[in-house]
């Protein structure tokens, strides 16, 4: 009886020690797919309207909006980046307390990613936006940053580059 109690006790120490591991493993999964659907969320959001933007500004650093953008290269990466949408309204992005903001007309209009998601890195490279190059405006985006906290915690690197859709350059 005692050895059956034994037997008993350790198959259900080992039953709840893989219990707990799966939970853990589950828990770092959903926060990993929650942020990655909230910061690919963003960056199609951000995406969507530089294509159909114009006159791209990367700034030098993190609050370098102008209120009215210059056209202004940067192959080293900026934090920031301010345009013309194609409604005329003047937006800039940047990275402030580990969140993407949004400004439209120099405006803040609010964070672009969740709680839940730490930005660590948000870099423009800005390449043909001076009309006198003759070359197609290209935007590529890299953000670093980190899903989750404590043991469920996920590192994330995504990049995405946009080139402008106007006619006629």
């Amino acid at each position: 009886m005692i050895v059956s109690l034994g037997i008993f006790a350790i198959a259900a120490l080992l039953a709840t020690s893989s219990l707990l591991s799966l939970t853990d493993a589950q828990k770092k999964a959903y926060s990993l797919q929650s942020a990655y659907d909230n910061i690919r969320f963003a960056l199609e959001t951000i995406a969507k309207d530089i294509r159909t933007g114009d006159i791209f500004y990367c700034g030098a650093s993190f609050d370098d909006l102008p209120a009215v953008p210059a056209p202004k290269d940067c192959a080293l990466g900026g934090p920031s980046l301010t345009y013309k949408n194609v409604t005329g309204n003047n937006i800039a992005y940047r990275v402030l307390n580990s969140k993407i903001e949004k400004f439209v007309d120099g405006v803040p209009v609010g964070d672009m990613t969740s709680s839940d998601m730490t930005i660590n890195t948000l870099t423009f490279y800005v390449l043909g936006s001076p009309p006198s190059d003759n070359l197609q405006p290209r935007i590529t985006i890299i953000i670093q940053g980190t899903a989750g906290s404590g043991r469920s915690a996920s590192k994330l690197n995504l990049q995405t580059t946009i080139s402008q859709r106007k006619i006629g350059i």
